[in-house]
């Protein structure tokens, strides 16, 4: 109040103000009261996930032949921007292998830079997240645990062979910097007459 005991004008503006924004509020919270919940009660429901939903990492095997896809090339290693996975060759008379392979998931970006540069599709990313956990141990993935991963959950659509023939330029296109030269400077340039000598 003022001096003169007068309510100031500024008061009943601020005042329908507020009344406006609790009752703009208040509408809000009503029209849902009565809506169907959204909210998926997980573990007991189980939630369906986006066909290209992507989740955690896991090494497979080979389909035809159930050996470990992973050849030890550390292409993934060198790739990963946090550093986070390590792999150790070994090198057979057959083939190569990862004699270790592990995983820090905790401190994983998920950027699924290692799917893509796998040249045997060994490493994918799976249709779940279910690793829940209150120890971080947990989440430092050998080799075994992966391939466990790879087996329990549906694998997502995205191998690296798949994500390199996206990103490639469609066969047949020119490819920049290599663009038809026009046909006017293809063709050679008619030769000068020799000036002759005159008689």
């Amino acid at each position: 109040m003022a001096d003169n005991g007068t309510v100031p004008q500024g008061f009943w503006t601020e005042t329908a103000q507020l009344v406006r924004a609790v009752s703009r509020a208040m509408g809000v919270t009503f029209r849902n009261l009565f809506r169907k919940p959204v909210t998926v009660h997980y573990p007991t429901t189980e939630r369906k996930y986006p066909e290209r939903y992507r989740g955690l990492l896991a090494l497979v095997y080979e389909p035809d032949t159930g050996e470990e896809a992973c050849i030890g090339c550390r292409l993934c290693e060198f790739v990963c921007p946090p550093a986070v996975i390590k792999v150790e060759m070994l090198k057979t008379p057959e083939r190569n292998y990862a004699k270790t392979f592990t995983l820090e998931l905790y401190a994983c970006e998920f950027c699924e830079l290692c799917v893509q540069v796998c040249p045997t599709d060994a490493i994918v990313m799976m249709k779940s997240f279910d690793m829940p956990t209150a120890d971080r141990r947990d989440m430092l993935l050998d080799k075994d645990r992966l391939h466990t991963i790879g087996l329990k959950y549906e694998r997502t659509w995205a191998t690296g062979n798949k994500l390199r023939d996206m990103q490639a330029p469609p066969k047949g296109a020119p490819r920049p910097g290599h663009a038809a030269a026009p046909a006017a400077a293809a063709a050679p340039a008619p030769a000068a007459e020799p000036k002759g000598v005159e008689a």
